[in-house]
């Protein structure tokens, strides 16, 4: 890595964000970590500041359901009037609907980590990339050490 990167982090909680800073470089190729907890503090962080990667947590079963992004109505449509299934399902989901929501606003070629393991689903990954060509999944059980790494390549 060279020179200082920002990268942002956008979890619930603040384990990821918590590990990249114990595990990242210091000194010359220090990395600053920005965390959002929704798609609302991201896209604020997104437009202030210059990012040089992204991270997002697929999970987000601690956020409030008001604060989820991806439509909870028409899930619940979808899933025959049942909102704890539909706001589940966002919950399960949030890293795709993040993703979906904010692509437009990430800069392109910024590489972007989903904690998803695409090995299964190469369809969804070259969908995903059609709008963000840097995104790239994580396989299952992969340390924050591969993730840190994998955002902080050149």
């Amino acid at each position: 890595m060279s020179g200082k990167r920002t990268i942002l982090v956008i979890e619930d909680g603040t384990e990821y964000t918590d590990a990249f800073r114990r595990l990242a470089p210091r000194g010359a190729a220090e990395a600053e970590f920005l965390r959002a907890a929704d798609a609302g503090e991201a896209r604020g962080l997104l437009a202030e500041r210059e990012i040089q990667g992204v991270f997002v947590d697929m999970v987000f079963d601690r956020t409030p359901s008001d604060r989820l992004c991806g439509g909870l109505e028409p899930l619940i449509a979808r899933f025959a009037g049942d909102r704890r299934r539909a706001v589940a399902h966002l919950e399960a989901n949030q890293g795709f609907f993040l993703l979906h929501e904010l692509a437009p606003e990430i800069p392109r070629g910024v590489p972007v980590v989903l904690a998803w393991d695409f090995s299964s689903e190469p369809s969804r990954l070259a969908a995903l990339r059609e709008r963000l060509p840097a995104v790239q999944g994580m396989p299952e059980g992969a340390s924050a050490s591969m993730v840190l790494e994998a955002l902080l390549r050149d």
